[in-house]
């Protein structure tokens, strides 16, 4: 009787998981919590999943419900994103960049973003700049990409349920949500507000655009362990190559570009990196398997017997 009246995806349950726990922790921390009204932002998230998958129910072949049941998660994303701040603040309210710091100075003798300082031109920032930026395009451009490949050949299904491009979608979302609960064990504001540097960055005209604006937008400041830039694009490398070595080499300047900004632009320290180069490498299969689990657990059990196959 449920699952006629909704049809769940795997992806919703991440959502449902990642707002509604969101809200609880601002419920159980609501004395400390500095924005409160963060607290219904969460509870919102974590209702849509349910309405997307009433409009899968009800409108099985509407093009329209599809197109919004594929891709409602960005906003998903992004309305969790930018309330992280006060929830990170009360449930952890101490930063860790002394940690980061002394991690980073036993590897390499130094502050690497100090250490940098002596390659910083205007014009390598603003290339940097632009490789950093491009991280919000990466995920989509793949998924283009794969859902492309799905339709050439039919929209077949992988494990015998779930489709290739929505065990995509539910792969990056799951990386962006680890990344967010990264934030929570270790909370840091970031090289740029904590180590002491010659002096600022030899901007250009395009980084220091850039710069301001990513100040401006990103309300969340404890965003650097693990680097999300770094995990959300090794996990688009993994299901580029997983793809083809064309459309992974296509990818990687853009992400060694990447690797490279992140901590020569200031925006983390190494460990951030190195860290979201080793998370963003097993999300990618634990996001599979996951998907494999749902597919066996909920799909193939609520299918009814093909006669055929009697």
């Amino acid at each position: 009787m449920l699952q006629s009246a909704v049809r769940f995806a795997p992806v919703d349950v991440l959502s449902i998981l990642m707002g509604w726990g969101l809200a609880l922790g601002g419920l159980l921390h609501f004395r400390a919590m500095e924005d409160r009204h963060g607290i219904a932002v969460m509870a919102v998230a974590g209702c849509v999943p349910f309405l997307i998958a009433w409009m899968r129910a009800r409108f099985p072949q509407s093009k329209v419900a599809g197109v919004v049941g594929d891709y409602y998660p960005i906003l998903v994303i992004l309305a969790i994103f930018d309330g992280l701040g006060p929830f990170i603040r009360a449930i952890h309210p101490i930063d860790r960049d002394a940690t980061l710091i002394a991690i980073d100075r036993m590897i390499f003798g130094g502050d690497p973003t100090v250490l940098l300082e002596p390659l910083a031109t205007p014009f390598l920032l603003d290339v940097l700049t632009l490789c950093y930026v491009l991280y919000y395009f990466h995920p989509i451009i793949m998924g283009v990409l794969v859902w492309r490949d799905e339709r050439r050949a039919g929209a077949p299904t992988t494990h015998k349920g779930t489709s290739p491009f929505h065990a995509y979608v539910f792969t990056m979302v799951l990386a962006f949500y680890a990344s967010y609960v990264g934030y929570f064990f270790v909370p840091a504001i970031g090289p740029r507000f904590t180590v002491t540097h010659g002096g600022p960055l030899p901007r250009g005209t395009i980084s220091r655009v850039i710069d301001e604006t990513l100040n401006k937008l990103e309300r969340n400041k404890r965003n650097c362990f693990p680097s999300g830039h770094t995990m959300i694009t090794v996990a688009v490398l993994v299901e580029a190559a997983r793809r083809s070595k064309r459309t992974f080499l296509g990818f990687l300047p853009f992400a060694l570009g990447l690797f490279v900004a992140t901590v020569f632009c200031r925006y983390h320290y190494f460990i951030d990196v190195a860290a979201g180069l080793v998370f963003g490498i097993l999300v990618v299969p634990l996001g599979h398997a996951l998907v494999k689990r749902w597919d066996q657990r909920v799909i193939a059990p609520s299918r009814s017997p093909d006669p055929l196959e009697a």
